[in-house]
């Protein structure tokens, strides 16, 4: 009789074993945007964010998603929920110069308050949604968060 008791807990064990397998799995193979837009030349990959105080550093990790190269003489910016325009603070290439460039990181130095609202990337000729969200994002104890996701309440805390 105690071994019947057990089954439906056993059970319950599982399926909650098997969602959390699967939304592990959606969380860190899912495309970042569904549709990005092919003028911009590269798809966001992830973007993280490190508190520090009352600013952030936002990085955005880029993916070559065609055949053409990002067009270096271009500007980059970081449109925020405002209007306001932000260059990178820093930017890292992968790749070669002969071959072109796979990825691409830009790192934004922003007030915490530019992070509340929907943040747009412009480059090359496209723009890329990176946060379509109103509000905080949410962060580790650490000040840390990972998203994978253009909607920034499906963080992935820590690194």
């Amino acid at each position: 009789m105690a071994g019947m008791k057990r089954q439906p807990l056993r059970l319950l064990i599982a399926a909650l074993l098997v969602a959390v397998t699967f939304l592990a799995v959606k969380l860190w193979t899912g495309k970042y945007d569904g549709d990005p837009n092919p003028r911009a030349r590269y798809r966001i990959e992830a973007s993280s964010l490190k508190r520090d105080g009352t600013y952030t550093w936002l990085e955005i990790h880029l993916r070559k998603s065609g055949d053409q190269d990002h067009d270096m003489l271009r500007p980059v910016f970081l449109i925020t929920s405002d209007g306001i325009e932000h260059e990178p603070a820093d930017t890292t290439f992968a790749g070669s110069p002969g071959k072109g460039f796979t990825d691409i990181w830009f790192k934004f130095w922003l007030e915490n308050a530019d992070l509340k609202g929907k943040i747009d990337l412009r480059m090359n000729d496209g723009t890329l949604r990176v946060k379509k969200n109103e509000g905080a994002p949410a962060t580790d104890k650490g000040g840390k968060a990972v998203m994978r996701s253009a909607d920034w309440g499906k963080t992935w805390l820590g690194f």
